[in-house]
Order: structure tokens, then C-alpha cells, then sequence
């Protein structure tokens, strides 16, 4: 790395390696979720160069801190939620993350990035509530027997050929023996 201009951009193509490496976005947001929290540990020297060292942590830490959460807000903008309660649950998670980094640029007052934070935050929050508000919920589904899947499916949704979808959410032993209590979408 010849500048820092050159370093920085390096955090943001590891963020954006680590992004478009995985299988999909759901498998993006829990990669991203991951290094987008991690905090370089303390020097031991309490010497100067100790010291210095702490700060050059420090900055490092959050230079690539909010290089993944940047890069875990395109991702939850890829995220294709399957239910209204799997985009909050999205949505609470990169949130969460997001306010993190927004707290810490705010103690350090950084102004600048602290504001473009909570730019991006209100745009995942908005993005995921829309997306999720046209979504099916999630209900618990509870039966006296074990029933076929295609029979559930035709009860609950009016459509047989959706009990592939049942199969998926329930995990039964056999479709023909669906579990007597489980979660699926509500319509």
C-alpha cells in the first residue's frame, strides 16, 4: 500500500470479496454480520509506541468495521425475505449492526460518517419494511394427527402443489407425515 487512499479501498474490496463469495445474500448478511462487529484487541505496551499502536488499531478497526457494513446493507438490499416476520428479523439484525457503527462514529464525533450511517440505516429499515409489508406471515400450524403434506397444503392454502413449500419450512421425516405442530406462512 503506497497511500491511504489505497488502503481504504483495499477494506472495501475485502468487504466486497467477502460479499460476492458467498452462495447468496441471506449467506452474505451472516458473513458480513460477522466482520462488520469485530474490534482489534488492546496493545499491551502502555509506551508510546504502544499507544500509537492503539490508535492505528483503533482507525483500522473501523475503516473495515464500516467497510462490511456498507457492503451487509447491499446485501440485505439483494436479501429476498420469505415471510413479513423474516424481513423484520432481517431488518432488527442489520439494524442493530448498523447502529452499532453509528454510535461509535458519534462518541468519535465523526460528524460526516455518522450522518451517512444512519442515511444507510433508514434506507435498509425502509427497504425491508416495504418489502416484508406485502409478505405473507408466519403462524404456527397445529394438527391432532401427522397429515400428508399435500393434504396440509390443500387445507391451509387451497393449493396442493405448494406442499413442497411446507415440506421445506416443517422438515418433516416424510412428507407423509408432517409434524402435528410447526411454523409456515399464513397465506
Amino acid at each position: 500500500m503506497s497511500t491511504t487512499t489505497d488502503f481504504a479501498a483495499s477494506a472495501q474490496a475485502l468487504a466486497a470479496a467477502l460479499y460476492a463469495s458467498a452462495v447468496n445474500p441471506a449467506d452474505a448478511i451472516r458473513l458480513l454480520s460477522t466482520f462488520a462487529q469485530v474490534v482489534p484487541g488492546d496493545p499491551t505496551s502502555p509506551s508510546a509506541i504502544g499507544v500509537a499502536m492503539a490508535a492505528m488499531q483503533s482507525a483500522t478497526g473501523d475503516l473495515f468495521r464500516r467497510a462490511a457494513v456498507v457492503a451487509l446493507a447491499r446485501a440485505s438490499a439483494a436479501y429476498q425475505p420469505t415471510s413479513s416476520d423474516d424481513a423484520a428479523a432481517v431488518r432488527t439484525a442489520v439494524c442493530a449492526i448498523l447502529d452499532k457503527e453509528i454510535t461509535i462514529a458519534g462518541d468519535q464525533g465523526q460528524d460526516a460518517t455518522f450522518n451517512a450511517l444512519r442515511s444507510v440505516r433508514a434506507a435498509v429499515s425502509q427497504d425491508l419494511t416495504v418489502r416484508g409489508a406485502g409478505l405473507a406471515a408466519i403462524t404456527l400450524v397445529a394438527t391432532s394427527q401427522p397429515i400428508p403434506a399435500p393434504v396440509l397444503a390443500q387445507r391451509l392454502y387451497r393449493d396442493p402443489t405448494r406442499a413442497d413449500e411446507l415440506v421445506s419450512q416443517a422438515a418433516p421425516v416424510h412428507p407423509a407425515f408432517m409434524p402435528v405442530k410447526f411454523k409456515a406462512l399464513s397465506s
